[in-house]
C-alpha cells in the first residue's frame, strides 16, 4: 500500500475529539502493514494550536487546516467538492473517518464525487502484499460480518465506528508540517445555501451529539412505567437512550438505542438505569466520561463500566433524583 493515508478529523466544541487520535492509530496501523509514505489529517474550519503537539506526538506528519467561511459550518454539497478536488489534486491513497452524522451525509458524497469506493460502519481493514485492501464491517444488525475488497492502485474511503477505535500511544511532543488551504465561502455552495443552525432540544438531539444521556433497560419496564427515565432526563437537561428490549417494546424509537446495533455515544455523563450491562449494549458506550448505574441486581455486569454504582430500584431512586435536582434548579426551594 504506496501512498499517503488521510485522517478527517472530528471536532467537538472546537477540540479535537477521542475519535481522531484512534484514526490515526489506525492509520499507524495501515501504515506498517502496507508501507504508506505519511499520515495527513485533514481540518474543516481550523484548529486550536495546543492540538498540533498532541497530533505530532501521535506520529502524524501533516496538518491540512481547511479556512474558510464554506468550513465554518457543515454544508454537504460544499464540502464534498471542495474535499473531491483536494483528493484530485493530492491523490492520497487512503481515506479514514469516524462514522457519524456528519460522515453518514458526506462519506457518499465525496465518494461518489470521486467515483471511489467506499465502506461505512467499519470495523477493520487490513491489506494484503499484493496491494489488495480488505475492509470488515457489521450487516444484519450485528449477526453477520460482510467482507469488502477494493481494488489496488484505486483510492477509497473509509468511516470506523467509534467504538473500535482506541487511542494511539503519543510520544515526545512535535510539532507535525502545518499547511493550509482557504476555501470559498458559503456563497459557492450551489443549491443549498445554511441560513441558521438552531440548537435540538436534549430530548430530541442526537445521542452521538448529547453531553448527557439517561439509558433505560429491561428493569425499568415499558409503557409508563419508562416515564421515570424521561423525568430524570428532562430535570438534567439530557437525552433518552435504551437498550434492545426497549426498542423492541416500541417504548422507545430505534435511533434511541445504544449498542453494537445502535448508536455509538461518548456523553459527559451517562446514567445506566435497570440494565444489566450485556456487551452489546456496552460495546456502545464504555467511552462515556462518567457513568452511574443503577440496579437492583449487585453483581450486574453495567457496574463494572461504572464510575459510581447504586444497588437499589429505579422506580424509588430515579423519582426522588429528579425532584432533588428540580429543587436544586430553582434554589433549593420547594417547586
Amino acid at each position: 500500500m504506496n501512498g499517503e493515508i488521510w485522517i478527517l478529523a472530528s471536532l467537538e466544541k472546537g477540540s479535537m475529539a477521542e475519535e481522531t487520535y484512534g484514526l490515526v492509530a489506525e492509520a499507524w496501523r495501515l501504515r506498517g502493514a502496507g508501507g504508506a509514505d505519511r499520515i495527513t489529517v485533514l481540518v474543516p474550519g481550523g484548529l486550536p494550536g495546543e492540538e498540533l503537539p498532541n497530533l505530532g506526538s501521535c506520529g502524524v506528519d501533516r496538518v491540512l487546516i481547511l479556512e474558510g467561511p464554506g468550513f465554518a459550518q457543515y454544508d454537504g454539497e460544499f464540502w464534498a467538492r471542495k474535499l473531491s478536488a483536494l483528493t484530485r489534486d493530492r491523490a492520497p491513497y487512503l481515506i479514514l473517518m469516524a462514522h457519524n452524522a456528519l460522515t453518514e451525509d458526506l462519506g457518499p458524497r465525496w465518494a461518489a464525487s470521486l467515483e471511489a469506493g467506499f465502506l461505512s460502519r467499519a470495523c477493520d481493514l487490513w491489506p494484503d502484499p499484493g496491494g489488495l485492501v480488505t475492509g470488515l464491517r457489521a450487516i444484519a444488525n450485528g449477526h453477520l460480518f460482510e467482507e469488502v475488497e477494493f481494488l489496488a492502485g484505486s483510492p477509497f474511503l473509509v468511516s470506523f465506528l467509534p467504538s473500535i477505535l482506541t487511542a494511539v500511544e503519543k510520544g515526545a511532543k512535535r510539532l507535525p508540517e502545518i499547511e493550509s488551504i482557504t476555501a470559498g465561502g458559503p456563497a459557492e455552495s450551489g443549491r443549498v445555501n445554511l441560513l441558521e443552525v438552531i440548537a435540538a432540544d436534549p430530548e430530541s438531539a442526537a445521542l452521538e451529539d448529547a453531553e448527557i444521556i439517561v439509558s433505560g433497560g429491561r428493569g425499568v419496564g415499558s409503557g409508563a412505567a419508562f416515564q421515570v427515565v424521561w423525568d430524570l432526563a428532562r430535570a438534567l437537561g439530557g437525552s433518552v437512550a435504551g437498550t434492545r428490549p426497549v426498542i423492541d417494546w416500541q417504548t422507545l424509537p430505534f435511533e434511541r438505542q445504544i449498542g453494537q446495533t445502535g448508536k455509538t455515544v461518548t456523553p459527559r455523563l451517562l446514567i445506566a438505569c435497570g440494565l444489566s450491562g450485556a456487551n452489546e449494549f456496552t460495546a456502545g458506550m464504555e467511552k462515556s466520561q462518567q457513568v452511574i448505574a443503577i440496579n437492583t441486581d449487585p453483581r450486574a455486569r453495567i457496574f463494572q463500566f461504572a464510575d459510581l454504582g447504586v444497588v437499589g430500584d429505579v422506580h424509588v431512586i430515579l423519582p426522588r433524583l429528579a425532584e432533588r435536582i428540580e429543587k436544586e434548579k430553582h434554589g433549593g426551594q420547594d417547586t
